[in-house]
């Protein structure tokens, strides 16, 4: 029996828009079969020593609700072989949904040669994850003031941006940044730096201060994976890694998404439509805390993005300020 894991690339390729397109024509035509219950057997080699163990995997996802997702070569390259129509081999990263799961698998794949015609066939199941629940989530952070909320104002320079907070998902974060502004520490200071279709970041990275003051005597944990996404308007505490979170904080000002990167993400279909709709930055999705959305203001925000900048960020002349920072209740 074979092991297509053994054999010892010749040239490594850089796999073409073409044969993006066959390979993803393949899987998804194979996720047909396996949702249906149809044969799946010539998708796979017929002399992979890890055959049986590919095909058993699959077979639990038999006559489910099945949906394709995504493909892309992590490996692509050239082995010894009979002729030219056998030489090509890949490692595969294939992302499929069986109800509200979505699983992510690396395959071994062949391209060969049959009676008929050439095909990538599935040689072997390099890795996989056990699914990553992506049911459609609720959206409340996009939902206007609610009567007896209490609402945040940053009035700045240029005008006011108001922000709905969220202490059930982000009760730490929620906390520092009150104690904080009431505090005055916000008071005149600028948004120190700012990148347009970005963020916009203040606190005290203008070295200005120490950026592990908090309401928690210096860093405190993250609080990621909440329910809070990085949609455009997102207010979310910058870091310096995990649960370094301190008086930095960052608005999202991104009004754009590069729809190529969403199916690379495990997010549920709702807050994928709602990205490319509003803009923002899912790929900071899971490593900062959000706690906060603009719900007016946006305008205020681009405009404060749209300043001239230098190599490091900077506003080139004087940066905007918060001058304060008032809580109401709607």
């Amino acid at each position: 029996m074979k092991d297509y894991t053994k054999e010892k690339p010749l040239r490594h390729l850089i796999a073409r828009h073409w044969d993006e397109l066959e390979i993803k024509e393949r899987l998804e035509t194979f996720v047909q079969e396996l949702s249906n219950g149809g044969t799946i057997t010539p998708f796979f080699v017929g002399d992979s020593s890890s055959i049986d163990q590919a095909r058993e995997f699959f077979k639990h996802f038999e006559t489910r609700r099945i949906t394709f997702r995504y493909t892309a070569f992590q490996l692509f390259y050239k082995v010894a072989a009979d002729d030219d129509y056998n030489d090509l081999r890949g490692q595969l990263l294939f992302k499929f949904q069986v109800d509200n799961s979505e699983h992510t698998v690396l395959l071994m794949m062949a391209r060969l040669r049959d009676a008929e015609n050439v095909e990538w066939k599935i040689a072997d199941v390099l890795w996989y994850d056990e699914g990553i629940d992506c049911a459609p989530q609720s959206l409340d952070q996009l939902e206007a003031p609610k009567k007896n909320e209490e609402i945040c104002l940053l009035k700045t320079d240029i005008g006011e941006i108001g922000l709905r907070l969220f202490p059930e998902q982000a009760p730490f974060a929620v906390k520092n940044w009150i104690e904080l502004a009431k505090q005055g520490f916000y008071d005149d200071t600028p948004f120190a730096r700012v990148i347009k279709e970005f963020v916009i970041q203040g606190g005290a990275l203008d070295g200005s201060g120490e950026e592990a003051v908090s309401s928690y005597d210096g860093y405190f944990e993250d609080e990621v994976d909440r329910g809070l996404y990085h949609f455009n308007g997102a207010c979310a505490l910058g870091n310096h890694g995990p649960h370094t979170n301190g008086n930095q904080f960052f608005i999202v000002q991104n009004t754009k998404v590069d729809a190529d990167i969403l199916p690379q993400l495990s997010l549920p279909e709702n807050v994928k439509e709602m990205y490319l709709s509003l803009g923002g930055l899912p790929e900071l999705d899971g490593r900062y805390t959000v706690f906060g959305q603009v719900f007016r203001g946006l305008d205020v925000v681009a405009a404060i993005a749209d300043q001239p900048t230098n190599s490091e960020d900077a506003p080139l002349q004087a940066p905007v300020k918060i001058r304060s920072i008032q809580f109401i209740i709607s």
